[in-house]
């Protein structure tokens, strides 16, 4: 079998403008998928994905079309590990972060979903899977409404516990620290959530990177009364003194990091006093590179919490990684507005009271609806 050529579909969502403004240090009103697909000349066709660092998409989908594609044309698919380390040590520029690592995710789960496809096995099973039942999370709290129409944060927020409680979902994850809200105003939000979730959904809040130690500290009494299960990325990856500090301040774990694409850098986090590990399948060099973090993840006595943001594909892949280790976090559901969950598929996996079951599909077990595909994509290129 060999690789006859690459497709890519750069894919946007328009959101509607009470989503414009998200986390406590970014603006959203769009969302992009990289749809990465891998053509063999038995007819076999890989699905994948590649997600894109906060600049433009237009920055992976360049590595994938004049680097990383051409390399790959006439290898075989099952030759999964030869082309990652080809791929990944192909430049020593590119530092083996960043937009080169999210290239060569969108490459490497395509190259599984293969391999999958040919066994004849879910990629769970093949390899050596634990279960196929997936508890899942949760994850809204953004701070919606354009600037100034949202004044105390409390915007959705009514309607995400009533989803969160009619879907069954076992926990429910916020955002916090947005500056133009006051240190009151914000906790009466983490306050809202735990009265409306009750005591048994765990609760989970997310700085995205936007705290400093004294506002650290100031958050942390308040926090730990009210049961949080987890504070994400409370500081900048490069601050590892700041988590260790933290870490040793409170009995709250610590959680991160979806930025960092680097199995080096995940180690430092450890190191810093991060429980809940957070790697992301579509920025850390797919499954290949994903698994290298997961072992790293066990030997360190951590939990594997995998960030899942972008699309069905990264949900899904995701979903199949977990499947195979004992011990894991739930699978983080973004429950906002987005064309690239359920509606990008055409057979969304079985989910009952908070829990997705694992089909015994081979590969990754997607159909792409082409019509979602068709509408969304705002660039498409191939590579032969």
């Amino acid at each position: 079998m060999k690789i006859t050529g690459l497709s890519i579909n750069c894919m946007e969502y328009q959101q509607d403008f009470w989503m414009s403004s998200a986390s406590a240090n970014q603006i959203y009103n769009k969302r992009f998928c990289i749809l990465v697909r891998i053509m063999t000349d038995e007819g076999i066709v890989g699905i994948g994905e590649s997600d894109y660092p906060g600049g433009p998409p237009s920055s992976v989908v360049s590595v994938l079309e004049k680097e990383l594609g051409p390399s790959l044309i006439g290898k075989n698919p099952l030759d999964i590990q030869a082309i990652w380390d080809d791929m990944y040590y192909m430049h020593i520029q590119h530092s083996r972060v960043g937009i080169h690592m999210h290239a060569i995710s969108g490459i490497d789960i395509a190259l599984w979903d293969i391999a999958g496809k040919v066994a004849g096995l879910p990629c769970y099973r093949l390899w050596g899977g634990h279960h196929n039942l997936i508890p899942a999370y949760s994850s809204g709290g953004m701070y919606y409404g354009l600037p100034g129409e949202n004044p105390d944060g409390m915007l959705g927020m009514e309607s995400e516990m009533a989803y969160t409680k009619e879907k069954g979902f076992r926990g429910y994850k916020m955002k916090v620290g947005k500056p133009t809200l006051t240190l009151q105003q914000d906790l009466a939000r983490v306050q809202y959530a735990r009265d409306s979730l009750g005591e048994d959904v765990d609760l989970i809040v997310d700085a995205n990177c936007t705290w400093d130690l004294p506002l650290a500290y100031k958050y942390l009494p308040y926090l730990e009364e009210l049961g949080i299960t987890f504070i994400e990325e409370p500081f900048q990856l490069d601050h590892p003194y700041s988590y260790q500090a933290l870490s040793q301040q409170t009995r709250i774990p610590l959680a991160g990091s979806e930025n960092e694409s680097s199995i080096r850098g995940f180690q430092e986090l450890m190191r810093s006093g991060v429980y809940f590990v957070q790697p992301n399948v579509c920025r850390v060099g797919g499954p290949t590179g994903m698994r290298r973090i997961m072992n790293l993840i066990d030997l360190n006595e951590r939990v594997f919490a995998p960030h899942s943001w972008s699309s069905i594909i990264c949900m899904t892949a995701n979903m199949h990684l977990m499947a195979t280790v004992r011990k894991h976090y739930m699978l983080e559901y973004d429950i906002n507005p987005s064309a690239f969950r359920e509606d990008l598929i055409l057979e969304p996996y079985p989910f009952k009271q908070g829990t997705y079951e694992i089909p015994d599909r081979p590969g990754f077990g997607l159909e792409l609806n082409m019509e979602t595909v068709t509408r969304h994509t705002i660039y498409q290129t191939q590579v032969f």
